[in-house]
């Protein structure tokens, strides 16, 4: 009796301070002001000097709805820079999520133009201008990005205005609210067109096949002898091994074709014969997992990725299902799924491939 007696009055005090918590404004306001305060000063969750080319994966989904995955966006960051390549819709996020250094974005290369590739392009210009940076934001694309990057220069026009009166231009530059376009030439197959060299990191586009989408472009980026390959979406053709040739990672877009069919199966058994036409349309023109690991194995990379994941994945089920023979057919290449957050660094002067997952 006594014991329950003691008990009781235990809960009873608990319940009491944390009515106090709860209630007690200047209580709350403490508390607030700690944990904002230790999140504030915790390190950043990359490191702009770090002397290895590191790629974070800020978006690894596809336009098939996917809470877990925003849509195609991949960050390299060497040489205290960062470059974004692509920014599809729900990455800015991601970058933020992770306590992303954003100032220091100073490039987006696009692969190509559709949606959702480019639908965060805005986001990641205004964020990136709130957080410090202090030039234009080059965007550098395929034909086409001039017409992307003023129609959403003219749609954030007046966001722009707004900050710029709300603050003062010593906050917010009025030039850093910028985007300046600019075309990437076409190269031809077996070429590289050179697309930036800043402090040691040096990016360059490949042509990749994703008709009627043309042209379409992959990135190799390399930095201190270390080489991360950014395919973007295409069907396995002999030029992404050519790009490919001895990179330490490749990130390569994968559809599970017999996934997807079974999904256009089911929208058609449902009377949703528009959708399922649509859906089998995309078959032709992506890249299945197999195919990813056997372009990985000609070119010798040693680690493979997969983003721009289609269909989602909802359960272990369905990421056996995506990844049925790819073991087989990679041979001694490592592979896995890549998730959202994902941040891979590949340190100067070893063979090392370090991960992290930062969400």
């Amino acid at each position: 009796m006594i014991l329950i007696c003691t008990v009781g009055i235990i809960v009873v005090v608990a319940l009491a301070i944390l009515a106090a918590f709860m209630f007690l404004p200047r209580l709350q306001d403490r508390l607030f002001e700690r944990l904002a305060a230790r999140r504030l000063a915790a390190a950043p969750a990359l490191a702009l000097d770090d002397k290895s080319l590191q790629v974070y994966l800020c978006g690894t989904g596809s336009p098939m709805p996917d809470s877990s995955r925003a849509n195609t966006c991949t960050a390299i960051i060497a040489g205290g820079h960062i470059v974004l390549i692509d920014a599809g819709p729900g990455s800015w996020t991601r970058l933020a999520a992770a306590r992303f250094p954003a100032h220091a974005i100073d490039t987006v290369l696009l692969t190509h133009h559709h949606s959702d590739h480019i639908g965060d392009l805005g986001e990641v210009a205004v964020q990136s201008w709130i957080a410090g940076r202090r030039q234009p934001l080059d965007v550098k694309g395929p034909e086409g990005t001039l017409e992307v990057v003023n129609g959403f220069a003219t749609a954030y026009t007046l966001d722009a205005g707004f900050r710029e009166a709300h603050h003062d231009a010593c906050h917010m530059p009025p030039d850093a609210a910028r985007m300046i376009p600019e075309l990437i030439p076409t190269p031809a197959p077996g070429q590289f067109v050179p697309v930036y060299d800043r402090d040691g990191l040096r990016i360059s586009a490949f042509l990749v096949d994703h008709h009627p989408i043309d042209p379409a472009f992959g990135f190799r980026a390399e930095y201190g002898g270390r080489v991360a390959i950014v395919s973007g979406d295409t069907t396995p053709v002999p030029n992404m091994v050519f790009a490919s040739m001895g990179a330490d990672v490749l990130i390569h877009e994968a559809l599970n074709r017999s996934m997807v069919g079974m999904i256009a199966s089911a929208l058609a058994a449902t009377g949703d014969q528009r959708r399922s036409d649509m859906l089998t349309d995309t078959l032709d023109y992506h890249t299945s997992p197999g195919e990813a690991a056997e372009i990985a194995r000609k070119a010798g990379v040693s680690l493979l990725v997969y983003n721009h994941i289609v269909p989602p994945l909802p359960n272990a089920l369905a990421r056996r299902m995506f990844m049925r023979g790819v073991k087989d057919i990679a041979g001694p290449v490592k592979t896995r799924i890549g998730e959202d957050g994902l941040l891979i660094r590949l340190p100067q002067g070893t063979k090392e491939i370090e991960t992290k997952d930062l969400l």
